[in-house]
């Protein structure tokens, strides 16, 4: 977890970007019915929390920024007597205090009537929002309601988006960040080696699965970093099949793409492992093909390498490997095989803030995932490492899990006997 030291830098760096006579508002999200009388886990807004530490539904932050003068305002929700009897939801204003560093805590009820007292002398000039919008088809958020409402009220505003900023910020990460990684990792590798103790043809994919879901309970992640793939056979060739719900048989592969989180900071791994613990000689030619486009990249990645051109390496050599073995005649044909990006960043997202064609710079997370998915012969395979860069090159974190070939056969062989 981010330290308060580490929250208070980060948002002096928000505030040395923004221009004088402007307005920052960043909204932490809203709890999301699943039915009539539930509502889904609530998942704050990452920049929000990034910003604040804070994790609550419904919180508000702004920063003010005029005459070179920085004023911060932190509006969060107080719990009702109510919520606090039957929902154990508590508030202590000092400690909140001293875990943000922002001593401006106010009620969330407060918020208009905060705002309407800032912008009375009517010299701000611009408004910064924080808003993250992938698909336009959605309902629009409570941060950009917040904005319309305030361009409706204030017309003069020149509106921005403060989002690309804070996503570049995101992309270095801090000592805490990366003990938070770490900590993810490990858990994912207790929790595929689980599966892996007890994988056996004629398991269901979920039943395989309950295995890895039992060690990230057990190791206090109530929530994993995403929605796990286990995919057998033919399954495997839908990239984000999440059915788990098929018969494993003698002689399949089974793709596994999943991550547990920490304090939010996510892992990414993916591996293809032998339902029986023994790779058929095709497999095996298969496998090697997709590890080696793995291993090149990784040993290509270090700073100041593009991150996209990684994926182009892994492509060229996974090619050159199908063309040895007889599989395609031109390295173009390995498109029949090869049809997604070669890894992205990670961090408090899965596919976290940052351009995929971004320079490799020390201390950045990211994953490198190439994968070939055969129709024609009923498996695909992906493997996925969580990376971090260093000074000359990347310390793969997730390089624990098994992934060599010998390797697998070994720690299933062990387990099973």
């Amino acid at each position: 977890m981010l330290k308060t030291e580490s929250r208070r830098e980060i948002r002096q760096k928000l505030a040395a970007w923004l221009p004088d006579q402007s307005l920052f508002v960043s909204h932490s999200g809203e709890e999301m019915e699943s039915s009539r009388d539930d509502v889904f886990p609530f998942e704050v807004n990452r920049n929000f929390f990034y910003l604040t530490g804070i994790d609550s539904p419904d919180a508000i932050y702004v920063m003010l920024k005029r005459n070179q003068n920085i004023r911060e305002l932190l509006f969060v929700h107080i719990p009702t007597p109510m919520e606090q009897r039957w929902m154990n939801r508590h508030f202590d204003a000092e400690a909140v205090k001293k875990d943000t560093g922002i001593s401006g805590l106010y009620p969330r009820e407060s918020f208009d009537e905060m705002l309407s007292r800032l912008m009375f002398r009517g010299d701000i000039e611009s408004l910064y929002v924080d808003v993250s919008r992938y698909d336009a088809t959605r309902p629009l958020n409570t941060a950009q309601l917040i904005a319309g409402k305030l361009l409706q009220e204030y017309p003069y505003l020149s509106m921005h988006n403060a989002f690309p900023f804070i996503a570049k910020q995101r992309t270095i990460k801090y000592p805490e960040e990366i003990e938070d990684h770490r900590k993810a990792v490990e858990i994912t590798e207790l929790g595929v080696k689980n599966m892996l103790a007890h994988m056996k043809p004629g398991m269901k994919e979920y039943e395989i699965e309950a295995y890895y879901d039992f060690v990230l309970r057990s190791h206090g992640v109530k929530i994993p970093a995403f929605t796990t793939i286990a995919a057998a056979g033919a399954n495997a060739n839908h990239m984000h099949y999440m059915d788990n719900d098929a018969v494993t048989k003698d002689g399949d592969l089974i793709l596994f793409d999943l991550g547990a989180r920490w304090n939010y900071y996510c892992a990414d791994v993916s591996r293809t492992y032998p339902v029986n613990g023994s790779f058929t000689e095709r497999q095996k030619q298969l496998y090697h093909a997709v590890l080696l486009g793995l291993k090149a990249a990784e040993d290509a990645s270090k700073p100041g390498v593009v991150k996209d051109d990684l994926q182009n390496l892994s492509r060229h050599v996974m090619a050159e490997e199908l063309i040895r073995i007889g599989k395609i005649t031109r390295e173009e044909e390995i498109a029949k095989y090869y049809m997604h990006g070669s890894g992205h960043t990670i961090g408090l997202d899965t596919h976290d803030a940052g351009d995929y064609d971004l320079l490799l710079e020390k201390d950045m997370m990211f994953t490198l995932e190439p994968g070939l998915y055969f129709d024609d012969e009923g498996m695909g395979i992906r493997i996925e490492d969580t990376l971090l860069v260093t000074d000359t090159g990347v310390e793969i974190l997730s390089a624990g899990i098994p992934k060599e070939i010998d390797e697998i056969e070994a720690y299933m062989r062990e387990h099973h006997d």
